[in-house]
This record gives C-alpha cells, sequence and structure tokens, in this order.
C-alpha cells in the first residue's frame, strides 16, 4: 500500500486535496490508522486519481466530477453540456471585455443631425410605477418590437430601419407612472386595411433636426440620467430640445438616445 505522500507524488494530488477528497467521499484511503489517521492508498486507485485530476483541471465542480468518475459511460453527455457551458461563458467574457475597453475609452460626444421622415407602426409595450428596472424595459420593448415586426409583414409592409423606445408619461398619472412606447418604422402606403389590432397605431413623423450620444454598454438608470444630461445640456444655436421625442436605440455596443431639436420661435409661436 501506499502512503499518502507517494500517493501523492503518483497522481499529481496534494495532500491537502487528497484529505478533501477523503473527506468529500470522492477518494476514500483503502486504510486509516485509527489511532494516528494516516492514509494508505492501492495502486488500483491511482486511476481514480487521475481521472479527478484531469476533470479538476478542465474546470469541473466537484458534484459532477464524482458523477462521472463514478459513472463514465455519462462522460460524453456530460462533457459536451460541459462545453457548450464554457463557450458561452468565454463569449459573454469576450463581449464584457470589449465593453469594458470601450466604456473606458468613452468621452460624451453630443451630435446634431437631419431626422428623415418616416411612418411607423407603433404601441405601448407595458408601463411601470416605481418599479422601473432597465432589464425589464428593454425586455418588454424587444418583445413588442417583435410584434410590431410581425403585424408589419402581415400588411406586406417592409421595416425601414431599426426600432426605438421611448418613455412617455400614462395619462392622468402626472409622474408616478411611465409606459415605453415602441415604434417600428415601416415603408407603408396608405391606410392599414384591415384595421390594425387595439392599441396598434401608424403615426408620421416629420422630417426635422435631433441630438443624439451613444453611450456605451447596456442601458442602467445611470447611463440614463447622463445621457439626458448631456443631450439637453448641448446649446444648438436657436434650437431646444423637446423633452417630448427622447427616443433610444438598442445596438450591441450600447444605447443611442437621441432627442428633437425644435426653432426657439416655434415654441413661443406655440405657446
Amino acid at each position: 500500500m501506499l502512503p499518502i505522500g507517494t500517493f501523492s507524488q503518483f497522481t499529481g494530488l496534494s495532500a491537502k486535496a487528497l484529505r478533501h477528497y477523503h473527506s468529500q467521499g470522492l477518494l476514500v484511503p483503502a486504510r486509516v490508522d485509527e489511532e494516528t489517521q494516516f492514509r494508505w492508498y492501492t495502486i488500483d486507485q491511482i486511476g481514480r486519481a487521475g481521472r479527478i485530476l484531469a476533470l479538476r483541471r478542465a474546470g469541473l465542480d466537484l458534484p459532477r466530477i464524482r458523477r462521472l468518475v463514478d459513472d463514465p459511460g455519462l462522460a460524453p453527455e456530460m462533457l459536451h453540456r460541459y462545453a457548450e457551458d464554457l463557450q458561452r461563458e468565454r463569449r459573454e467574457q469576450d463581449r464584457a471585455l470589449a465593453e469594458a475597453s470601450t466604456v473606458l475609452a468613452w468621452e460624451p460626444e453630443v451630435g446634431v443631425r437631419r431626422r428623415r421622415a418616416c411612418t411607423a407602426v407603433t404601441a405601448v409595450a407595458s408601463e411601470y410605477d416605481e418599479d422601473y428596472d432597465t432589464d425589464r424595459v428593454r425586455a418588454d420593448a424587444s418583445a413588442m418590437a417583435d410584434v410590431l415586426g410581425g403585424v408589419a409583414d402581415e400588411r406586406g409592409w417592409d421595416v425601414d430601419g431599426r426600432w426605438w423606445r421611448s418613455p412617455e408619461p400614462v395619462a392622468g398619472s402626472g409622474a408616478s407612472r411611465l409606459c415605453v412606447r415602441v415604434c417600428v418604422p415601416v415603408a407603408a402606403a396608405g391606410a392599414p386595411s384591415p384595421p390594425l389590432s387595439e392599441g396598434v397605431g401608424l403615426v408620421e413623423y416629420e422630417e426635422g433636426t435631433e441630438s443624439y450620444l451613444l453611450v456605451p454598454g447596456p442601458e442602467t438608470l445611470g447611463s440614463f440620467a447622463l445621457a439626458v444630461s448631456h443631450l439637453f445640456g448641448h446649446q444648438v444655436e436657436g434650437m431646444f430640445a423637446d423633452v417630448g421625442t427622447l427616443r433610444q436605440v438598442d445596438y450591441d455596443t450600447g444605447v443611442e438616445f437621441a432627442v428633437g431639436l425644435r426653432p426657439l420661435d416655434a415654441d413661443r409661436h406655440t405657446g
């Protein structure tokens, strides 16, 4: 029989690891001295130790290692699933690293551009109280965009650009409740036929001017506040930012915030 030190040298498993695996019932010594608690192993246990070491090097946790060394027939399916999990984690880590690089290099630069006229099929995704959560809002808005894309497809309308979402106060609630409106630009001619479903509309947006800012990474309440601060703090001569036109477009690299600009004299004429 092999003492723990020799068994450790033969297997590459440290004495500390061997004691831990013993306590977990994963690799139990062939004999333990009752007085000294000294552990002894057999040559036959080297094979099990080697399998444990290989699986630990691959990064598997002890519960999965136990299942695999006890039943090697599970290996093809379990290792395939584990490899898929690793690949997904690596893709997420790569995206996170790319995002971190972008965030660290980012400087807020507000731009101004012409906004083209368009027709959009639109609906409210959901309403929110103080439970406004950006992840939930993004998921609700994306689901509604899929629904509106289906509406466009049913009527033979081509989607004519990226969809966007806009926060709006719920009528009669003051600022206590917000809803998120989703708009999908489409190339649609004439009135909808058959009529659109309840809550779904077709809206014409006029050509205009807007300021915009791309904030890297997924939207948070902090990035929303930062974007609004820069957009409404950016001065454009003879124009003001119309809060009612604030909209957001999701990209892989971040969120673009935009707000329509109106001439100052137009505000006086309508006020």
